[in-house]
Protein backbone atom coordinates (compact mmCIF):
# COMPACT_ATOMS: atom_id res chain seq x y z
CA UNK A 1 0.00 0.00 0.00
CA UNK A 2 1.47 3.65 -0.59
CA UNK A 3 2.22 5.71 1.68
CA UNK A 4 -0.81 8.12 0.65
CA UNK A 5 -3.09 5.49 -0.39
CA UNK A 6 -6.49 6.08 1.80
CA UNK A 7 -8.94 3.33 1.51
CA UNK A 8 -12.76 3.70 1.72
CA UNK A 9 -13.09 3.09 5.62
CA UNK A 10 -16.26 5.16 6.07
CA UNK A 11 -14.56 7.86 7.98
CA UNK A 12 -14.66 10.29 4.79
CA UNK A 13 -12.64 13.36 4.65
CA UNK A 14 -11.94 13.33 8.46
CA UNK A 15 -9.95 16.81 9.42
CA UNK A 16 -7.94 17.10 12.27
CA UNK A 17 -9.41 18.76 15.56
CA UNK A 18 -7.82 19.77 18.80
CA UNK A 19 -9.40 16.55 20.93
CA UNK A 20 -10.04 14.21 22.50
CA UNK A 21 -12.19 16.24 24.98
CA UNK A 22 -13.79 15.65 28.07
CA UNK A 23 -17.31 14.97 27.01
CA UNK A 24 -18.21 18.34 28.94
CA UNK A 25 -15.94 20.40 27.24
CA UNK A 26 -16.62 18.76 23.68
CA UNK A 27 -17.44 21.20 21.10
CA UNK A 28 -21.77 21.61 21.39
CA UNK A 29 -22.18 20.94 17.78
CA UNK A 30 -20.03 17.60 17.99
CA UNK A 31 -21.67 14.63 17.30
CA UNK A 32 -20.71 11.13 18.86
CA UNK A 33 -21.44 7.66 18.59
CA UNK A 34 -21.76 6.84 22.23
CA UNK A 35 -20.06 3.89 24.14
CA UNK A 36 -20.96 5.17 27.05
CA UNK A 37 -17.60 6.52 28.46
CA UNK A 38 -16.30 6.50 25.10
CA UNK A 39 -17.48 8.86 22.52
CA UNK A 40 -16.73 8.41 18.83
CA UNK A 41 -17.28 11.05 16.13
CA UNK A 42 -20.38 9.56 14.30
CA UNK A 43 -19.75 9.55 10.79
CA UNK A 44 -22.02 7.88 8.60
CA UNK A 45 -19.85 4.92 7.13
CA UNK A 46 -18.14 4.19 10.37
CA UNK A 47 -16.47 0.63 10.66
CA UNK A 48 -16.66 -0.16 14.28
CA UNK A 49 -16.48 -3.39 16.53
CA UNK A 50 -17.19 -3.94 19.76
CA UNK A 51 -14.57 -6.53 21.82
CA UNK A 52 -15.22 -8.60 25.15
CA UNK A 53 -12.80 -8.24 27.87
CA UNK A 54 -12.50 -11.91 29.56
CA UNK A 55 -11.67 -9.69 32.69
CA UNK A 56 -14.04 -7.39 32.90
CA UNK A 57 -16.57 -9.94 31.68
CA UNK A 58 -18.08 -6.66 29.75
CA UNK A 59 -17.23 -4.49 26.85
CA UNK A 60 -13.37 -3.65 27.33
CA UNK A 61 -12.67 -2.22 23.78
CA UNK A 62 -14.07 -0.87 20.66
CA UNK A 63 -11.99 -1.15 17.04
CA UNK A 64 -12.22 0.59 14.29
CA UNK A 65 -11.52 0.36 10.84
CA UNK A 66 -8.94 3.20 9.41
CA UNK A 67 -7.59 2.88 6.35
CA UNK A 68 -6.10 -0.96 6.21
CA UNK A 69 -5.78 -0.86 9.75
CA UNK A 70 -7.68 -1.37 13.08
CA UNK A 71 -8.01 1.24 16.06
CA UNK A 72 -8.29 -0.59 19.24
CA UNK A 73 -9.92 2.37 22.17
CA UNK A 74 -10.20 1.93 25.43
CA UNK A 75 -10.69 4.14 28.34
CA UNK A 76 -8.69 3.59 31.19
CA UNK A 77 -8.53 5.50 34.87
CA UNK A 78 -5.84 7.63 35.72
CA UNK A 79 -4.63 9.20 39.30
CA UNK A 80 -5.41 12.97 39.08
CA UNK A 81 -3.09 15.78 37.76
CA UNK A 82 -0.59 12.72 36.82
CA UNK A 83 0.28 12.04 33.57
CA UNK A 84 -0.62 8.22 33.30
CA UNK A 85 0.07 7.56 30.22
CA UNK A 86 4.31 7.57 30.98
CA UNK A 87 3.59 4.45 33.68
CA UNK A 88 1.68 2.43 31.34
CA UNK A 89 3.90 2.94 28.52
CA UNK A 90 6.91 1.80 30.35
CA UNK A 91 4.82 -1.10 31.18
CA UNK A 92 3.63 -1.98 27.91
CA UNK A 93 7.30 -1.67 27.04
CA UNK A 94 8.56 -4.08 29.69
CA UNK A 95 5.60 -6.68 28.43
CA UNK A 96 6.64 -6.44 24.97
CA UNK A 97 10.44 -6.63 25.11
CA UNK A 98 9.77 -10.09 26.93
CA UNK A 99 8.63 -11.41 23.23
CA UNK A 100 10.77 -11.76 20.00
CA UNK A 101 10.51 -8.37 17.90
CA UNK A 102 11.86 -4.54 18.02
CA UNK A 103 10.62 -1.44 20.07
CA UNK A 104 10.77 2.32 19.74
CA UNK A 105 9.88 5.15 21.09
CA UNK A 106 9.08 8.11 18.89
CA UNK A 107 7.54 11.33 19.70
CA UNK A 108 3.82 11.50 17.82
CA UNK A 109 0.62 14.24 17.77
CA UNK A 110 -0.09 13.62 21.27
CA UNK A 111 3.19 12.91 22.80
CA UNK A 112 5.57 9.72 23.50
CA UNK A 113 4.19 6.91 21.50
CA UNK A 114 5.30 3.26 21.15
CA UNK A 115 6.14 1.59 17.80
CA UNK A 116 6.80 -2.49 17.87
CA UNK A 117 7.52 -5.16 15.41
CA UNK A 118 6.19 -8.61 16.67
CA UNK A 119 7.47 -12.01 15.56
CA UNK A 120 4.92 -14.53 15.03
CA UNK A 121 3.68 -17.26 13.88
CA UNK A 122 0.92 -15.99 11.30
CA UNK A 123 -2.21 -18.28 10.38
CA UNK A 124 -0.40 -20.25 7.35
CA UNK A 125 2.14 -21.46 10.39
CA UNK A 126 5.10 -19.91 9.43
CA UNK A 127 6.89 -16.92 11.34
CA UNK A 128 6.10 -13.34 10.02
CA UNK A 129 6.40 -9.54 11.56
CA UNK A 130 3.67 -7.85 12.62
CA UNK A 131 3.22 -3.96 13.20
CA UNK A 132 1.84 -2.21 15.75
CA UNK A 133 1.40 1.12 17.13
CA UNK A 134 0.43 2.64 20.78
CA UNK A 135 -0.53 5.75 21.48
CA UNK A 136 -1.96 7.25 24.85
CA UNK A 137 -3.59 10.68 25.69
CA UNK A 138 -3.84 12.05 29.18
CA UNK A 139 -7.33 13.27 30.35
CA UNK A 140 -8.94 14.35 33.67
CA UNK A 141 -8.48 11.26 35.74
CA UNK A 142 -8.69 9.38 32.29
CA UNK A 143 -5.95 7.98 29.54
CA UNK A 144 -7.46 6.99 26.08
CA UNK A 145 -5.29 4.43 24.88
CA UNK A 146 -5.23 3.35 21.35
CA UNK A 147 -3.59 0.54 19.56
CA UNK A 148 -3.12 0.59 15.84
CA UNK A 149 -2.42 -3.20 13.84
CA UNK A 150 -2.65 -4.06 10.58
CA UNK A 151 -1.51 -3.43 7.17
CA UNK A 152 -0.01 0.21 6.87
CA UNK A 153 -0.41 0.70 11.04
CA UNK A 154 2.66 3.33 11.49
CA UNK A 155 1.79 4.48 6.96
CA UNK A 156 1.76 8.73 6.96
CA UNK A 157 -2.07 8.29 5.58
CA UNK A 158 -2.96 6.16 8.14
CA UNK A 159 -1.04 7.71 11.11
CA UNK A 160 -2.54 10.95 9.67
CA UNK A 161 -6.37 9.45 9.73
CA UNK A 162 -5.89 7.81 13.14
CA UNK A 163 -4.79 11.23 14.69
CA UNK A 164 -7.91 12.95 13.14
CA UNK A 165 -10.22 10.07 14.38
CA UNK A 166 -8.67 10.67 17.97
CA UNK A 167 -8.80 14.25 17.76
CA UNK A 168 -12.46 13.74 17.62
CA UNK A 169 -12.98 11.44 20.37
CA UNK A 170 -14.47 12.61 23.80
CA UNK A 171 -14.54 10.85 27.26
CA UNK A 172 -16.93 10.45 29.76
CA UNK A 173 -15.20 9.01 32.84
CA UNK A 174 -17.87 10.12 35.50
CA UNK A 175 -17.23 10.47 39.12
CA UNK A 176 -17.03 6.91 40.48
CA UNK A 177 -13.84 6.73 42.69
CA UNK A 178 -11.80 3.88 40.50
CA UNK A 179 -8.20 2.22 40.93
CA UNK A 180 -5.88 3.99 38.82
CA UNK A 181 -5.60 1.39 35.89
CA UNK A 182 -9.00 0.18 35.44
CA UNK A 183 -10.36 -0.09 32.36
CA UNK A 184 -14.26 1.37 32.02
CA UNK A 185 -16.70 -1.01 30.85
CA UNK A 186 -18.47 0.10 27.24
CA UNK A 187 -21.83 -0.07 25.90
CA UNK A 188 -22.90 -0.49 22.21
CA UNK A 189 -24.59 3.38 20.90
CA UNK A 190 -28.46 2.56 20.58
CA UNK A 191 -29.65 1.94 17.17
CA UNK A 192 -26.62 1.20 15.40
CA UNK A 193 -24.96 -1.71 13.46
CA UNK A 194 -22.06 -1.81 15.85
CA UNK A 195 -20.71 -5.62 15.31
CA UNK A 196 -21.01 -7.84 18.58
CA UNK A 197 -18.00 -8.37 21.03
CA UNK A 198 -15.67 -11.43 19.46
CA UNK A 199 -15.22 -14.37 21.44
Amino acid sequence: MSEHTVVDDGLGDIDLADGPWDYASAPSDAAFLDFGPLKVVRREGLKARLEGDPILGKIGAVSVKVNEAEVQLQVITAPAGQAYWSVVRKALLAKLRESAGSQQAIEGRFGPELIATVVGRRRDGLLGDSVMRLVGIDGDRWLLRAVVTGPGATSDATVARVDALLSQCAVDRGSEALAAGTVLPLKPPAGTKVEAPSA
